[in-house]
């Protein structure tokens, strides 16, 4: 045959594209198995890869394409049903196909026996030894479009560049007309406004042109999210029947477009969630059953653009996460103390699942991974700007929440100045900036603490967070300025010395000697020339757990915060209960003792005189009831306010906290710092 190798390309071409259509219809036609159209497409793309493999001299794919297509016409004549051993057997039969076209494109030896493959081919079963199941398409076409990449980056990189120097172009246009402004009397003046007008003119079609070219090349990397889904829907078929599980897989909003190097980045996180879904969280069919639920479990994912971003929720309608069982996890690996597991709100608690080493799990499973997934699923997603969020219902539903930029390209960010130096903030993680005095400061267990709608914000300062000089001492009467930053549910206030404006910038990365560079995950070019770090966000709330303070109290001259009026005791035998109200408390301008039994309790008012009284119910010894009744009996305490918080629930309860003579009662899984702080202002203000 002339040119032989040419028409070779040409098949393997075509052949990927009629094994695509296979792999998507095959999955199609399990789900409308009376669908004839859809059987005579697929019986038509096994009869043109038969045929096609044939011509070219490619025997061996000719031969199972001859398989696969008397399948086909068996089930067209009702000789054979659809159902999951057919769609098994044609499924194997296109990997099969796929496996010796990469073979034969790569000039690779065949990997499997074709003539074993096809006898087990006609008894309708074929072992995982026979041919192997999981097969890499990657093949010489992809690499040519690697390369076209490489270019097209380059060329987004330089358009960068340009966005950079437009931008200087505008700082010169405002140094100009300054210079205008100042030289009134100039008899040079006429011309050089005449000069600014014309520059002003060029400068704005100049940003015009730059922005629609950058735009045009960033939506040539952009792709589809379907371009990673696509493959989704076979991966969780397999490994449903693996599982002896029943499963309806669907896409929505698949035709979001994201940057290619986020999208090649989030795969595998994906992938690791939608394995936990089918290895932790859909049941078996006999539990579905026994729970009252559809036979078949769901998982779907669900696309959705969102504040200049794409939001990818990943919900299954499983077991769910059970707090309690993470509770116990978590004490058994070391992660939380007793106490502090039993105070922590559920929601809190099902976040635990992301820390690292934990698994529910006392065994390793293949699916879903060896109990370092879903932390190394919020670092990764944390270098690309992302967030992670859970929720989940026991019995119901989890689902997971990827919030994603759409390019890492262009970002927009917060401009501010600390330490002398100018840094950017991604502004997808600043809730707000305020102006504080140095009376909104307050001090709470050794940490310094801002008030913002009814919670306590931890306060540090930026400087002090990445080693830069500090300012000394400053008025009482002068403002900080703070910016709010957030992530997930968690809040921090960085003190820092001017927030300058907010903008779109270029991202530059940073070069291989500073990838582990703690604070920073890029840099950018301003107006004026000068370079700017943008922090890493994420890595400013770890430094701030371990315990650095802004030390603006002992920078104002004064050992403590706000001055406090009102004196209150908290009486628990939970270290963790007793600790978090009083720093909730504290943290608010009271001033606190802590109790740890009703006698402590009865021993601290004998010698102190309390504004108010807040007492767990089942302790050791006097309980909170005995010693509401014990305070009446004191002359000095007949009128105090006491706040029974208990995690007892009954109607009975209460009302024997109000017989005692209690003013409320709040039961601790409700408990909210809200709550407490409401009840605490109704009595004492």
């Amino acid at each position: 045959m002339p040119n032989r190798n040419k028409y070779l390309s040409i098949f393997f071409k075509e052949g990927r594209e009629h094994l695509d259509s296979l792999q998507k219809g095959l999955l199609a036609l399990e789900k409308t198995p009376d669908d004839k159209v859809l059987l005579r497409e697929l019986m038509r793309n096994a009869h043109t890869l038969k045929g096609s493999a044939k011509l070219v001299g490619l025997e061996e794919i000719s031969a199972i394409g001859h398989r696969m297509e008397d399948l086909f016409e068996e089930i067209e004549k009702g000789q054979k049903r659809v159902d999951d051993q057919v769609i098994d057997i044609l499924l194997k039969g296109a990997d099969a196909i796929s496996r010796l076209i990469k073979a034969f494109s790569s000039n690779e030896e065949i990997p499997f026996d074709v003539s074993q493959f096809l006898l087990a081919f006609d008894q309708g079963e074929i072992p995982p030894q026979v041919v192997e199941k999981k097969l890499q398409h990657e093949t010489a076409s992809e690499e040519t479009v690697r390369t076209n990449v490489k270019i097209l980056d380059s060329l987004i990189n330089r358009l960068g560049e340009l966005i950079i120097n437009k931008k200087r172009f505008e700082s010169s246009l405002l140094r100009l007309n300054e210079l205008c402004n100042t030289n009134a009397k100039s008899p040079l003046l006429p011309g050089l406004r005449q000069f600014r007008n014309d520059l002003e003119e060029d400068v704005l079609y100049l940003a015009y042109l730059v922005q629609e070219l950058h735009d045009d090349a960033l939506a040539l990397r952009m792709l589809p999210l379907h371009t990673i889904t696509d493959g989704f829907e076979r991966m969780i078929r397999d490994l449903s029947r693996e599982h002896g599980k029943m499963i309806e897989f669907s896409v929505t909003g698949a035709q979001i477009e994201m940057d290619r190097v986020l999208l090649e980045a989030v795969k595998p996180m994906i992938l690791h969630i939608l394995r936990n879904c089918i290895d932790h969280g859909i049941e078996t069919l006999e539990e579905r059953l026994v729970d009252g639920k559809k036979p078949k479990g769901s998982i779907e994912i669900a696309a959705r653009l969102e504040e200049g971003g794409v939001n990818i929720v990943i919900r299954d309608d499983g077991r769910g996460i059970n707090p309690a069982l993470v509770r116990k996890t978590a004490v058994s690996k070391g992660l939380l103390g007793q106490e502090e597991a039993a105070a922590m709100e559920d929601k809190a608690v099902i976040e635990l699942i992301m820390e690292e080493g934990f698994s529910t799990r006392d065994f390793i499973t293949d699916t879903s991974g060896r109990g370092i997934g879903m932390s190394v699923v919020k670092k990764n997603l944390e270098r690309l700007k992302g967030h992670l969020t859970i929720r989940s219902e026991v019995g119901r539903f989890t689902e997971m929440s990827l919030q994603l930029p759409l390019t890492l390209s262009m970002m927009e960010a917060l401009l501010i100045l600390c330490g002398s130096e100018c840094f950017a903030v991604p502004l997808s993680y600043v809730q707000e900036t305020l102006k504080i005095r140095a009376e909104d400061i307050v001090t709470a267990a050794g940490k310094e603490v801002i008030s913002l709608r009814g919670s306590s914000i931890p306060l540090v300062s930026l400087a002090s967070l990445l080693g830069l000089p500090e300012p000394g001492k400053f008025s009482p009467e002068e403002k900080l300025t703070v910016v709010v930053l957030g992530q997930g549910s968690q809040y921090l206030a960085c003190a820092v010395d001017a927030t300058l404006e907010s903008s779109g910038i270029v991202v530059k990365s940073l070069s291989n000697q500073m990838k582990n560079v703690h604070f920073v995950f890029g840099a950018t070019i301003l107006g004026s020339g000068d370079p700017a770090l943008i922090l890493n966000v994420p890595d400013l709330f770890t430094a701030a757990e371990v315990g650095i303070t802004a030390g603006f109290a002992s920078r104002l001259g004064r050992d403590e915060g706000k001055a406090v009026k009102t004196r209150i005791l908290v009486v628990d035998d939970s270290i963790t209960t007793r600790t978090m109200e009083r720093s909730i408390l504290m943290a608010h301008g009271y001033d606190v003792d802590i109790a740890i039994s009703g006698e402590d309790a009865l021993e601290k008012v004998a010698g102190t005189t309390y504004d108010l009284v807040i007492s767990d119910v089942m302790m050791p010894g006097i309980t909170g009831f005995e010693l509401t009744r014990r305070l009446r009996a004191i002359e000095k305490y007949r009128e105090v306010p006491i706040i029974i918080v208990s995690s007892l629930a009954t109607d009975a309860d209460k009302r024997e906290a109000m017989d005692a003579g209690a003013q409320a009662y709040i039961v601790k899984g409700s408990f909210d710092q809200g709550n407490l702080l409401a009840t605490v202002e109704a009595f004492v203000g």
